[in-house]
């Protein structure tokens, strides 16, 4: 044990629990979302905020991207998903606006993944261990090459104010997420672009490839609570679930794959929603969810339970927020899960 470093460890224990479905929360009213947040700055003709005529001439999706990640979101932070979607959805029109233009593609004649390569960085970490530490020889790059490194190439995430996603790169091509909830695979020479996939929130968590044969998959969570696989080709979804109910559950961490299971952490933004005085405190448990790589379900032998972890001991289960403890260590030759988080979650 290192004297100077108090780790958190919580045992946990898998239990059997039903699956859990997107949540029946009650639609609220956009109009009486914008008139108690809104209307107060929005109607007031000041020079800082722009009119609600104004808004209404821009997107949806725009709109709901400023208050999940742009200037809006110390504003929005005490709104519930389903709030910021009524409102965006008043004022917006339809439609997802800033589509990639046509020169940023990549030509025929750059395949994706068509490099291969020892220079792999898939998720969090680039190995098991979760070191995130990579050799020389791994990198191609050695430490006195460091300070003579030069742009080559800049890539824009289109309508954010912030960028803080982590990259997985892979034979050649750079996976990365996006605030707006875009997720796009890059050539990684050329910065030219293959394809986009559009998820239901902002995507920070890293991003983690996994081979099953020819199939490569690509799995990852959003800050709304959605966990996703695609096929690492083509971006098509394979499959997409919600681990948890909660309405305020994100997915910062990376997720963990073994054995064809991934393992998905799971936090929540509800210290946020305590700005709110009416607010009742403390309803989220964070989680360590199992789920079969090809199809999202919960258990492969029986798709309609799954398995399911929680802490003996801690007060609050991990709150797997990344600044933290990015993602679960797996000690394979154990077979044991270790996870820290957050004493308040």
């Amino acid at each position: 044990m290192i004297p100077s470093l108090v780790l958190l460890l919580c045992a946990l224990i898998g239990v059997v629990r039903p699956v859990i479905s997107a949540a029946q929360d009650t639609r609220p009213s956009g109009e009486q979302v914008y008139r108690k947040h809104c209307a107060s700055c929005h109607d007031a003709g000041t020079s800082q905020a722009p009119t609600r005529a104004a808004l209404q001439t821009l997107s949806a999706t725009r709109i709901l991207r400023t208050l999940d990640f742009g200037v809006m979101m110390a504003i929005a932070y005490p709104m519930r998903r389903a709030e910021r979607e009524a409102v965006a959805t008043l004022l917006g029109t339809r439609g997802q606006g800033g589509a990639p233009p046509s020169g940023a593609r990549c030509r025929a004649d750059r395949p994706i993944m068509a490099a291969a390569s020892k220079g792999t960085w898939s998720g969090w970490s680039a190995t098991p261990s979760n070191t995130r530490f990579q050799s020389t020889d791994q990198a191609g790059l050695t430490a006195a090459a460091v300070g003579r490194l030069e742009l080559k190439w800049a890539y824009g995430f289109e309508g954010d104010i912030t960028a803080f996603a982590a990259p997985t790169v892979v034979d050649g091509t750079l996976f990365v997420g996006s605030a707006g909830g875009v997720v796009q695979a890059l050539d990684a020479a050329t910065g030219c672009l293959h394809w986009v996939f559009q998820a239901n929130g902002p995507v920070r968590s890293a991003i983690v490839i996994h081979e099953i044969g020819p199939e490569r998959f690509l799995v990852f969570g959003d800050q709304v609570g959605w966990f996703y696989a695609l096929d690492a080709r083509s971006g098509r979804r394979r499959w997409a679930r919600r681990v948890e109910a909660h309405e305020a559950t994100r997915l910062t961490g990376s997720p963990v794959v073994h054995d064809g299971v991934v393992l998905v952490p799971a936090a929540s933004w509800e210290e946020t929603r305590a700005i709110d005085p009416n607010y009742p405190c403390c309803t989220f448990r964070g989680s360590v969810t199992a789920l079969d790589i090809r199809n999202g379900s919960t258990d492969r032998r029986d798709p309609s339970r799954h398995r399911y972890l929680r802490a003996l001991w801690c007060p609050r289960l991990v709150d797997a927020d990344d600044r933290r403890r990015p993602r679960p260590g797996l000690p394979h030759h154990r077979r044991q899960l270790l996870a820290s988080g957050h004493p308040h979650q």
